[in-house]
């Protein structure tokens, strides 16, 4: 990779400041957990968009800590290990969100016109299932409405399946738990063909 990876703070972020950058972005929002073959898609997809910043919004932690704090979560990698990740896949902007109880009161809309509404956007990339929002109140359909009233294209990505079953952070961290390790090193894209392709 040419250059390092860029990290910024969403107010920074929503500031509109972005010294030295003159390309549109194309973002994709996401947890990533694990950065596994799933987040993998969106990732590569970014970084195909013509003369755009492949950008990642993601949090610098799990949201669910701060939504349900007495579920049990225990992440797959912790920051400075993602961020070394998404630096080795490609991407070359991540923005981190500090998810607070202020934050969670945004309702998606506002934050949509907030990601897009700051910097020029070329491409918003997602997957199938993504919500956001206060209570999740909107999925990728209306997100895909939003962005097209901006002029931005939306690219959502299919189901990545192993198995027969849906490729998630949640799947990993169950065959953890399980001690399948060769079954989350498999979904994490670690281990091919008996070779280590962990990147960082």
């Amino acid at each position: 990779m040419g250059t390092s990876m860029r990290v910024i703070d969403w107010g920074e972020f929503i500031s509109g400041e972005r010294a030295g950058e003159t390309m549109p972005l194309a973002i994709t929002i996401g947890v990533f957990d694990g950065v596994h073959i799933g987040h993998r898609t969106l990732i590569s997809r970014i970084r195909a968009a013509d003369s755009c910043v492949p950008t990642v919004v993601t949090f610098r932690q799990n949201p669910m800590k701060t939504v349900d704090p007495a579920r049990p979560s225990v992440d797959i990698l912790n920051l400075t290990e993602k961020l070394a990740f998404l630096e080795a896949l490609g991407v070359e902007l991540t923005v981190l969100i500090d998810f607070s109880q202020e934050f969670s009161k945004i309702n998606g809309r506002d934050f949509i016109d907030l990601l897009l509404g700051r910097h020029p956007v070329k491409l918003i990339a997602l997957g199938e299932n993504f919500r956001c929002g206060c209570g999740l109140d909107i999925g990728v359909r209306e997100i895909g409405d939003l962005a097209r009233s901006q002029g931005v294209e939306t690219w959502i990505a299919p189901s990545v399946m192993d198995d027969g079953q849906l490729v998630s952070s949640s799947r990993i961290r169950r065959a953890l738990a399980a001690g399948r390790v060769a079954e989350a090193e498999r979904l994490l894209g670690r281990i091919e063909n008996g070779r280590d392709k962990s990147g960082p």
